[in-house]
């Protein structure tokens, strides 16, 4: 809603209405420095450098977690977070999941600023307001190190891992 002051008329404010415009997420996650914990956010950076983000915008969080609740909240349609996730799969092999079908393992000390937990960011954003949709595309990591690249699992596949997440939108438009 925008709120406009006529000059004339005894300069009363009146709300104009626009449709609301829905905007749909590829929010890829994790740490450039953190080996195969990068996968998420060389996923979202190589989506948008190729120009495949067409229909929602690719970004790349690398900072605080806390930062994506400022990403689900009602004016988002749809969200994906891609992200390492320890599945007990093969390196490399990937799955989309809703945040409700699984629990995090991850111990913390609380929540704060310098640890978090996409989860819990999650469960914090639906207690502020109404939470977009979200689904998860976790790859299954090889190695969580200190360094910068990808093992040779997640390398090989990283093609398949940029056409599953295109893949969803065309699929969330087509349904």
């Amino acid at each position: 809603m925008h709120l406009v002051l006529h000059a004339l008329s005894g300069r009363r404010v009146r709300a104009i209405d626009h449709p609301a415009i829905l905007v749909r997420y590829l929010i890829g996650i994790g740490t450039y420095t953190g080996f195969d914990d990068s996968i998420g956010l060389r996923v979202a950076e190589a989506v948008a450098e190729r120009g495949l983000d067409r229909g929602f915008r690719a970004i790349e969080m690398g900072g605080t977690l806390l930062d994506l609740v400022h990403y689900l909240d009602e004016g988002a349609e749809a969200v994906l977070v891609v992200d390492s996730a320890r599945m007990g799969l093969t390196p490399g092999a990937f799955a989309f999941f809703k945040p409700e079908q699984v629990e995090s393992r991850k111990s913390l000390a609380g929540f704060s600023t310098h640890e978090a937990d996409l989860l819990q960011v999650l469960d914090l954003a639906g207690s502020v307001a109404k939470r977009a949709a979200v689904s998860i595309l976790g790859i299954e990591p090889e190695s969580v190190r200190s360094g910068i690249g990808l093992s040779n699992a997640l390398e090989t596949r990283f093609d398949e891992y940029i056409a599953a997440a295109v893949g969803f939108f065309a699929d969330q438009s087509a349904g």
